[in-house]
Parts: C-alpha cells; structure tokens; sequence
C-alpha cells in the first residue's frame, strides 16, 4: 500500500469540542439497553428516589425501556455509550445540574443531538430554570408534579421525529462528523468492491481503527480529547490510504476502511504505519495531548473465491476484531479476526 492521499467528503472535519466524554467498554447498562432494543430506551436522570422512581414506573408502564441513574456525570457518561430515544432531567441531581448536562451533550459531536431532552425542576425553580434549559437545547422543560398524560404524548411525538431524522441520516452518503463515507455509504462499496474481488478471485481486506486514549487517573475522557482523537485518526488514514481504499465512520470513534488487493502482510504493514504517523504527530495546541496509539481489527483474504465469504462480513468481522484488540502497553494492538475465532 503506498502512501497516497485520498480525498473524500469536504476534505478536514471540524470538530466541535465540549467538557465530559467517555471511550471505553460497555457497561451492564449498555447491555441491558441493546438486549431490550425493541422497547424505545429513556434515560432517566434524577437526584430524587422518590421522582426518578414514578417517572420510571410510569415510563416502564407504558411501553418503555428506563435506565435511571442518580448523577449528572453517569447521565453523561450513559448519553454516549447507550444512544438513549429520549432523556428525562430533574434539576434535583447533586454533581452537574439538569441545565449543565444538556448544555454538555447539545456540544458533544459524539452526541446524536436529534435526542429529545426533557428538564424538569421544582415549581419555586422555574423562573431560573425554564429560559436556561430551552437555551441549553432541550426540546421541552416541565415543573413537579408532571402531568403524565401531556408528557407521554410529547414523547412519543418526540421520539418518532427522533426515528425519521435517523433514518434520514441512515441514508446519507458521506458522514458529517468526520467527511468520510456513512456505513450506508460503505456498504455499497464493499459489495461493489467485494463483487470484484470474486470474479478475478483478488485479495481484500478491512480494517477497522479506533484511538486508544488513556484518561488520566481518576478522570474519564473528555469531549474535546475525544474529539481531537477522532480528528487526529481520520487524517492519519486519509494520509496513508490509497486512492483504491474507501474510508468510512462507523461511528465510536471507529473508521474502517476498505483495501482491495490487500492480503495480511499488507494489512500489517498498513497499520504500522499508521501507528507512526500518530507517534510523529505533534501534542494538540489546546489539550496538549496526542494520540500516540490506536487499536486496530481486521479481516484479509487472499483469494475472495475461495473464501467463501459475503462480501458485507469483511466490515462486521473487522468490527468484531477491534473488539477484542488489547490496550496500549502490549507487542500489539492489532489483531486479526482469524485470531479471535475458536481453536
């Protein structure tokens, strides 16, 4: 693979920077959010047993999936790693107030902004919270008690219009955030590509990266480090890639890109040589920080004939493989899926 640059989308992202993010496993309720899928997930936050707990009983009664939790910065923590249809704040949290919350995720571009975010505050509160909240970006603010019936049919309202921006989004080529290609886009790459492949029974690889950012001791990862990283690594692969290599975002932090005539030598060399370029590249002027390492899973195959393989499984078993590479400190961070396959 030499070093050609490739130029997709609208050439170098922005990236707007905010205070608080989060790159790391899936918690339990992460889990509990993809298993139950079906059911629309709110995430409810609140400082108060007693309202948390009607506002989940409530929600669960009527068709919902509820995580709740009891501090502004686990809220934060769960927006970004459970990609809730709708949160519910009550000013009542006692680290980082309802209005901070909102204003923190309306900012992270790791934040799908189409979720609809409600604040709600106690009666004597609302003549100091009601303009905050709408000016932090939350699409609706209520004082205790609710009313059920006009909450429930917000909601409903609001998730529905959450689902149409998304499938709207779903369908788009090019992603925004970083300029590269959608996952919708990538898949019509791979099959075109993966189709090719086949008949002249070529080799084909992909690779999925993602940065591996340690947070300081004690701390989470911050939006703006976050952010920076996701920058940082979408240059580093466009820098590196061929004109033949299609990139993609697939979100997470996590961008593959699609190599043909590419076997397993080439796929190590490839990321050896991303791993340099990101050793090489200066500190951030603002966070004074750099992404000196990343994390790396991949599928290649020498001959796509005698693979036997949908050309799609090349993306999904490079995603499996990432999720399985180790951390910075070991001989290596990027694994093969083959690796991870049952002896």
């Amino acid at each position: 693979m030499s070093q050609t640059v490739v130029a997709l989308g609208e050439g170098r992202p922005r990236f707007p920077v905010a205070a608080g993010s989060y790159l790391g496993a899936p918690s339990k309720e992460a889990s509990m959010a993809e298993s139950q899928s079906q059911a629309p997930l709110v995430l409810v936050a609140s400082g108060g047993e007693w309202v948390g707990r009607s506002l989940e009983n409530v929600l669960e009664s009527n068709g919902y999936t509820v995580v709740r939790v009891e501090s502004g910065r686990r809220a934060l923590e769960l927006a970004r790693r459970t990609n809730p249809d709708a949160m519910l704040l009550d000013d009542s949290l006692p680290d980082i107030g309802a209005v901070e919350v909102c204003r923190a995720l309306r900012d992270d571009p790791l934040f799908n902004r189409a979720t609809p975010v409600f604040i709600t505050a106690a009666a004597q509160q609302a003549s100091r919270v009601r303009a905050a909240a709408y000016a932090a970006g939350a699409w609706d603010y209520s004082t205790l008690p609710v009313d059920v019936e006009t909450l429930l049919a917000k909601l409903g309202t609001f998730v529905r219009a959450r689902h149409e921006i998304d499938t709207i989004r779903s369908k788009a080529l090019f992603d925004r955030l970083t300029g590269l290609y959608t996952e919708y886009g990538l898949r019509h790459w791979v099959e075109q590509l993966g189709a090719r492949a086949l008949r002249k029974q070529e080799a084909i690889a992909c690779i999925v990266v993602a940065p591996d950012v340690a947070a300081p001791e004690g701390s989470s990862i911050t939006a703006e480090q976050s952010s920076e990283a996701l920058a940082e690594i979408t240059d580093v692969c466009r820098a590196h890639a061929r004109r033949s290599d299609i990139l993609g975002y697939l979100g997470d932090s996590r961008v593959a890109i699609l190599a043909p005539d590419t076997d397993v030598a080439g796929v190590q060399r490839f990321i050896d040589r991303l791993q340099h370029a990101l050793e090489q590249a200066p500190a951030k002027v603002r966070t004074g920080q750099r992404t000196s390492s990343l994390r790396a899973g991949y599928c290649a195959v020498s001959n796509m004939a005698a693979a036997n393989l949908a050309p799609a499984e090349l993306v999904s078993r490079a995603e499996t493989a990432l999720a399985y590479a180790p951390r910075a400190g070991f001989d290596s961070t990027a694994i093969n899926f083959d690796e991870v396959l049952p002896s």
